[in-house]
């Protein structure tokens, strides 16, 4: 019992200060230097639409992404009124990316301690995971990444459990919440629920000696793997009712493909570069994944639980195929981020690469479960510790030298310029990364200057497809039409007569191409359209993003005259 509650103890102190890093990382990355990523900031001002849009609606939350990363934002939300950096900034992300990075964190740690490894080893590994500088930067910026990765860790972590104890429990945890949630975070999710139902259902069959076999192992396999599906087809049915477009990501004007088109970026030259550049960003992320693979395969062959090793290399191994696979087909970006499973496969080999203690003690172990006396295997040495967590840190330093590399890390490699900012450095490349780091501060004063015009409800109409960062950055949200208003449509058709004051305008080019204003009035940038007189232009500080142009509303007796 003393160990139980030292065990409990040291999570908390784990969660705690993990917490508290990622938090702080996300403030000062966010609000102290402005750099924000596009898609934590697009989330934030979905679920700040949910509530305090013109027309609050739970719809309002879009269909291009999973809803989870977002609709776990809105009690953090609720306090935007009173605390502006939580939009304008994308805090809101951030608290919600600490929270589930630092349960991650406690998945990882939970790993070794439920099969009794030395503490010092369980906490080593813990922090070689918490301080990769990737986990950092994703646990503190609010993208998906956290949340996907604390669903995937657990159902790995309790899969794991399951094949040694056969407890009911596992499944029940790791298909039951963890899979279903997965999904509703990120697509990636069906490979690895694909996964989950091939381990339970092949080693349930191999274990049924006597039949009905095949019964029983489609009952596991339903058990973990139906949650999955029934939210894949939840969240395809909730859009297509709304939409009428069942996946959104895949064939809107607003998804993944649409954007590849519109942004005019090059494709992959082939099929195997696309899995090459894949391969690369794995080495990056888990340079010394495959020896440590490698050795646990070696210490467990033909020895008790040797099937753990199952469990993380086809849950994670799905999950980079899938990502892998897409890329190379042309139908996602190269982001290094997209590969970062490779961290916590790397250290949960790390975790199984050395001989286990006493397993903790199943609630309910199932006919399958060995005795407790066979539960421990060889006898550990502490060179075998030393040695496998000193190869998982040397690959820390490759991610380093990976995040810095803008072929690989478009997203990442600009963070040099916030943590090692250099005003004499004139070169093309630190211009392009202080642009990176200025990214959204053009919105920020766009929003301030609407802001300080005092406008009523229903004054601006602009669409999200660059407008979100305008949106969130406003204390006066209502002041703006948007695409998830039921009325955005009828306004953008007639807006002089339904109240419209301004136009917020982008150039019908790149992604502006797919933006509501532009594809219904194809002229609006260049001259106003006859509907609206230019009244503002605002050269963009930030990479890629738009100068934008706001044209006032023609007044309908000033038209007819």
């Amino acid at each position: 019992m003393t160990g139980a509650v030292s065990d409990r103890r040291c999570k908390q102190i784990i969660f705690v200060a993990t917490l508290l890093l990622y938090l702080g990382v996300g403030w000062w990355l966010q609000v102290k230097q402005g750099f924000i990523i596009g898609d934590a900031l697009s989330r934030v001002q979905s679920a700040e639409s949910v509530l305090y849009s013109r027309d609050p609606h739970l719809a309002a939350i879009g269909f291009i992404f999973t809803p989870l990363t977002a609709l776990v934002q809105l009690p953090v939300i609720v306090l935007a009124p009173v605390w502006p950096e939580l939009t304008a900034y994308a805090l809101a992300g951030s608290v919600m990316s600490a929270l589930f990075m630092a349960g991650t964190v406690i998945q990882i740690f939970s790993t070794g301690s439920d099969r009794g490894l030395p503490r010092g080893y369980s906490c080593a590994i813990t922090a070689l995971f918490a301080l990769n500088p990737m986990i950092v930067f994703y646990g503190s910026n609010g993208m998906s990444e956290a949340p996907f990765l604390f669903f995937l860790v657990w159902s790995v972590r309790r899969l794991i459990l399951w094949v040694v104890d056969d407890d009911v429990h596992h499944l029940v945890a790791a298909g039951g919440v963890a899979m279903g949630l997965a999904y509703l975070t990120r697509y990636d999710a069906v490979g690895t629920v694909a996964a989950a139902g091939l381990i339970v259902g092949v080693t349930t069959f191999m274990r049924a000696r006597r039949a009905p076999r095949l019964r029983r192992a489609i009952l596991d396999v339903l058990l973990v793997s139906l949650p999955g599906f029934m939210a894949f087809l939840g969240w395809a049915a909730a859009s297509w009712l709304i939409t009428g477009d069942a996946f959104a990501q895949f064939s809107s004007q607003y998804g993944n493909k649409a954007i590849l088109e519109q942004s005019g970026g090059e494709p992959v030259a082939s099929f195997g570069a696309g899995l090459s550049f894949a391969a690369v960003c794995i080495t990056l992320l888990a340079p010394t994944l495959l020896p440590i693979a490698a050795w646990a395969g070696f210490l467990r062959w033909r020895r008790p639980h040797a099937a753990m090793l199952v469990v993380p290399l086809l849950m994670y191994g799905a999950v980079l195929a899938f990502q892998a696979y897409t890329y190379a087909s042309g139908a996602t970006f190269g982001f290094l981020r997209f590969y970062i499973v490779a961290i916590p496969f790397a250290a949960t080999m790390a975790l199984l690469a050395v001989p286990d203690g006493q397993f903790a003690k199943p609630k309910r172990p199932g006919r399958h479960a060995p005795a407790p006396s066979d539960t421990a295997s060889t006898r550990p040495t502490r060179i075998s510790y030393a040695a496998v967590a000193l190869v998982l840190a040397a690959g820390i330093p490759v991610t380093v030298k990976g995040m810095t590399l803008p072929a690989y890390a478009p997203q990442e490699y600009a963070l040099s310029t916030v943590l090692n900012p250099d005003p004499d450095d004139t070169s093309p490349r630190k211009a392009v990364e202080r642009r990176i780091a200025a990214t959204f501060s053009t919105e920020r004063r766009v929003a301030e200057y609407l802001d300080a015009l005092d406008l009523p409800e229903s004054s601006v109409i602009t669409d999200t497809v660059y407008g979100f960062a305008v949106v969130a950055a406003s204390e006066r949200p209502k002041t703006f039409v948007v695409p998830s208003d039921p009325d955005f449509t009828a306004l953008l058709n007639n807006p002089s007569e339904g109240g419209i004051k301004y136009l917020l305008a982008v150039p019908p080019t790149g992604r502006g191409v797919s933006d509501a204003l532009n594809q219904r009035y194809p002229t609006l940038y260049d001259t106003g359209a006859d509907i609206a007189t230019l009244e503002l232009e605002i050269p963009n500080d930030g990479d890629s993003q738009p100068d934008w142009r706001l044209y006032r509303v023609t007044e309908p007796s000033a038209k007819g005259a």
